[in-house]
């Protein structure tokens, strides 16, 4: 339900900065024509034939992206990944945490250019014949259109292999080592996370996948995908963005120290005076403890009668 809401919430924001009333069947046409050697001029001719009239700074983004790719889809992908993680620290308690931060843009920067040499070979080797096989197998093959089969294969390539096994190995690492986790405390974090955010991470990302392999222009798909990224990223943030939690640096109870004159540590009450467990008594024990005050008792009154006779 998540990933399509947001997949509602995305589209009218993609048809106001791409352009009004556009057909699907012409993005469709646009995202799969073939490249030809001059890259920079059919981006920036795409991108004209798909939003008129241009606004200035949407041209100066699809020109700067038509020259340099790698590094506009690195830097897109670190600025909206750095506002994902600060929504979600604004809405948390303690103070905005740089390093934190830091780890979310830099970790991004490195995936979004994963993506740029690993988007490439999934549309090559990902063209519908395995689903189209699988449902050929059970008799229902002429039910799916190949082009929805293709974006649906894509869209489970990138999800089920490139996310589980390069993508949160690279964020746990990456973003732990910059937070100061040690491996096992690293380790600990990915256990506790890995799941929960799998779950959701399928529940958002095929819909998304799906529009982008089928509708956005290949130029665009990584932009495209930064800029849902900045809720995902809000989601991973909240879940687990922090790694102080995992850290064994933190004391486990809560220590004053007040620097003066001479230094005092105040510590809690209850670690001081400790509760009383009744385990820790043994029967014997309090009957040997009674037996005891009770001879003491016996002869501190056979003292004081003896004074009093010899008075």
């Amino acid at each position: 339900m998540l990933g399509i809401a947001t997949l509602f919430c995305l589209l009218p924001c993609l048809s106001m900065v791409m352009g009004f009333g556009i057909d699907h069947q012409q993005l469709a046409v646009l995202s799969h024509q073939t490249i030809s050697n001059d890259l920079p001029t059919q981006i920036v001719a795409s991108a004209t034939a798909i939003a008129n009239p241009l606004s200035p700074v949407f041209e100066k983004y699809m020109s700067t992206l038509s020259q340099y790719p790698l590094p506009t889809k690195m830097v897109t992908g670190a600025a909206l990944a750095t506002a994902g993680d600060a929504i979600a620290q604004g809405r948390e308690d303690d103070d905005y945490d740089p390093s934190r931060g830091a780890s979310f843009a830099a970790f991004d920067m490195i995936y979004r250019a994963a993506q740029h040499w690993l988007f490439p070979i999934i549309v090559e080797l990902c063209r519908g014949q395995y689903l189209l096989g699988a449902a050929g197998a059970i008799g229902a093959a002429q039910l799916f259109d190949l082009s929805i089969l293709t974006a649906m294969e894509r869209s489970l390539a990138s999800q089920l292999i490139i996310v589980p096994f390069l993508y949160y190995p690279v964020f746990f690492t990456f973003t732990g080592v910059m937070q100061g986790l040690t491996f096992e405390e690293g380790l600990d974090r990915a256990k506790q996370n890995f799941v929960p955010l799998m779950k959701r991470n399928l529940l958002f990302w095929i819909p998304v996948q799906y529009v982008q392999f089928c509708y956005i222009p290949t130029e665009l798909q990584i932009p495209f995908l930064s800029c849902a990224g900045l809720a995902w990223t809000f989601i991973l943030s909240i879940m687990a963005g922090s790694a102080k939690k995992y850290s064994s640096d933190e004391p486990e109870h809560d220590t004053y120290c007040v620097i003066g004159t001479e230094s005092e540590c105040i510590i809690p009450e209850e670690e001081l005076f400790p509760p009383v467990l009744f385990d820790d008594f043994n029967e014997s024990d309090l009957s040997n403890a009674q037996l005891k005050v009770s001879q003491e008792e016996a002869t501190t009154s056979s003292i004081k009668e003896k004074e009093v006779i010899m008075k």
